[in-house]
């Protein structure tokens, strides 16, 4: 019970909730098509967020292919706290009736695709007042004169791969997001039974 309240309220810290200290909600960057990634994986995934000197945990199960972008929440006990679907411009959402503020939906996502999208990619759809800059192991996304937000990726990250880990940064909230990735699947058509990649495998 007790590691579900402390998710939700992650999950109302990231929806803006001022009694964890967030007075500005999250600027939004341009959200890119699903299958400008080039990806075709299923991702689970460990969240933490780090907000006002606590720590939240989430487990997620993202997943990139052509068609869509998926991102599902989990409690550590496997209660289901949330699911956004993303397919061309539509982006669909459910979340938990115990998540009292509704979700930022196309927030995360543009986070994810911060993360997880070739540089290039990103550094032509950033114009006007984004401004997206790649350097060594870490990206930096600006609002004009604003840092935003800053990804940092672990030394031995090389791309979604089982046991890669980033840290996404958020300064306008005062926010820290750690994912770790724990496994990962092949889920371009057609791929065999031997896609599956697990953390110390």
């Amino acid at each position: 019970m007790l590691c579900r309240v402390l998710v939700l309220t992650a999950m109302a810290a990231l929806a803006g909730c001022q009694t964890l200290g967030v007075h500005r909600g999250p600027a939004t960057p341009p959200l890119l098509e699903p299958g400008s990634s080039g990806l075709s994986v299923q991702l689970n995934q460990r969240m933490t967020l780090q907000m006002d000197g606590r720590k939240h945990h989430m487990m997620v199960v993202a997943s990139f292919t052509p068609e869509q972008t998926r991102m599902t929440g989990f409690t550590l006990t496997g209660q289901r706290l949330m699911d956004i679907v993303h397919e061309g411009d539509d982006i669909r959402r459910w979340q938990s009736d115990k998540v009292k503020r509704e979700i930022p939906a196309r927030w995360l996502l543009s986070q994810l695709q911060l993360a997880y999208w070739p540089a290039e990619v990103l550094q032509a759809a950033y114009t006007g007042p984004w401004v997206f800059a790649q350097g060594d192991r870490q990206r930096s996304l600006r609002l004009e004169d604003e840092l935003l937000v800053m990804v940092k990726y672990a030394a031995d990250f090389d791309g979604p791969g089982a046991g890669s880990e980033l840290t996404i940064t958020h300064h306008r909230m005062a926010l820290e997001m750690t994912i770790e990735t724990l496994k990962i699947k092949d889920v371009t058509a057609g791929s065999g039974p031997d896609s599956n990649h697990e953390a110390g495998q």
